[in-house]
C-alpha cells in the first residue's frame, strides 16, 4: 500500500458517487449536515459545529485517543461555488423529475423520419446516443428567480400536517385556483377546509426556455403572431448540450431543421409534460 489505508469511507448522503455505490447496495443515507452548513444527526458532541470546525475537532479528538495516524497531501477536486466561491456540500433533497422515455422516443422519431433536420448531420449520432440512454430529468432548482414549480402541498383543517415529502400531498396546477380546486377533488373535502402552499423551487432554466418559441408570440392566446411565426423553419444554436423533446404545447416540432455551432442545442419541451 503506498498512499492511504485502503479503507474507502462511502457517504452516500454527501457525494455523487456514493449515493450511486449506496443505492446499489442498499446502504442507509444518513445526512450529518444540515441546511445551514452545521452537523446534525448522530454525531454526538460535533453536532451543532459548522462543518470546518467539526473537521478539526474530530481530528483533535482522534489525536486525543491515540487514534490518528497522520495526514498526507492528496489531489481532488473540491466543488466551488461560482457565486459565493465557498465549498459545495451535496446534500439529498426531495427534487421533482420529468420522465423522459416518451418525449426521448419522439425525438428520435422526428430525426428518424426528417421531419426535423440537424446541421451538421453527424451531430445526430450523438442525439441518439443521449436520447436512447436518457433518465428521468431533474427540474427543479433551488434558486431565487425563473419559474416557479408550479405544484402545491395541501394541508387539510383537523388532520395532522402530513409530511412534506410525501407525494400524495402534492397537486399540480396552473394556477391556485385551479391546485385548489384538484386538491378539494382529490381529498373529497371543501375547498374551505384546506391550505395550499406552492413549491419555493423553480424550473430548470433550461427546461423553462423549451417554451420560449410560443409563450413570446401571445401564447396561450391563439394570436396571429403565433400563426404567422410558430412553428419556425431554423434554429441556430450550439452543440454540446441536447434537450429532448422538440415538440411545442400542440405536439408540433417547433423547428425544421437546427444548425448547430459550438453552444447548446436547445428544443422546446410540452408545457403538458409539467403541469398535468
Amino acid at each position: 500500500m503506498e498512499f492511504g489505508t485502503g479503507a474507502v469511507k462511502i457517504t452516500p448522503s454527501h457525494d455523487p458517487k456514493d449515493y450511486d455505490v449506496g443505492l446499489r447496495h442498499k446502504l442507509p443515507f444518513l445526512t450529518i449536515i444540515d441546511d445551514d452548513g452545521l452537523i446534525c444527526g448522530d454525531s454526538g458532541e460535533f453536532v451543532g459545529m459548522k462543518r470546518f470546525d467539526a473537521h478539526k475537532a474530530v481530528q483533535k479528538r482522534l489525536e486525543d485517543l491515540g487514534l490518528h495516524k497522520g495526514k498526507e497531501d492528496n489531489s481532488m477536486v473540491v466543488p466551488v461555488c461560482s457565486r459565493s466561491k465557498d465549498i459545495i456540500e451535496p446534500i439529498p433533497k426531495p427534487q421533482w423529475y420529468v420522465a423522459c422515455d416518451d418525449m426521448a422516443a419522439k425525438a428520435v422519431e422526428v430525426v428518424e423520419s426528417g421531419k426535423l433536420k440537424i446541421i451538421p448531420d453527424y451531430h445526430t449520432v450523438t442525439w441518439y446516443k443521449w436520447l436512447r440512454n436518457s433518465k428521468d430529468w431533474c427540474i427543479s432548482r433551488q434558486l431565487w428567480w425563473g419559474h416557479r414549480i408550479p405544484a402545491y402541498f395541501v394541508q387539510i383543517q383537523g388532520q395532522p400536517k402530513a409530511e412534506f415529502r410525501d407525494n400524495n400531498y402534492w397537486v399540480t396546477g396552473r394556477s391556485y385556483e385551479e391546485a385548489l380546486s384538484k386538491a378539494a377533488i382529490k381529498f373529497n373535502v371543501h375547498p374551505d377546509v384546506l391550505s395550499l402552499s406552492q413549491d419555493e423551487n423553480v424550473l430548470d432554466t433550461r427546461f423553462s426556455s423549451g417554451i420560449f418559441p410560443f409563450s413570446t408570440m401571445g401564447w396561450p392566446d391563439n394570436t396571429p403572431n403565433l400563426q404567422a411565426y410558430y412553428p419556425g423553419t431554423l434554429l441556430e444554436t450550439g452543440h454540446p448540450l441536447l434537450l429532448g423533446a422538440p415538440h411545442g404545447h400542440d405536439g408540433t416540432i417547433p423547428t425544421r431543421e437546427a444548425y448547430l455551432q459550438r453552444g447548446e442545442l436547445i428544443v422546446t419541451i410540452p408545457r403538458e409534460s409539467w403541469c398535468e
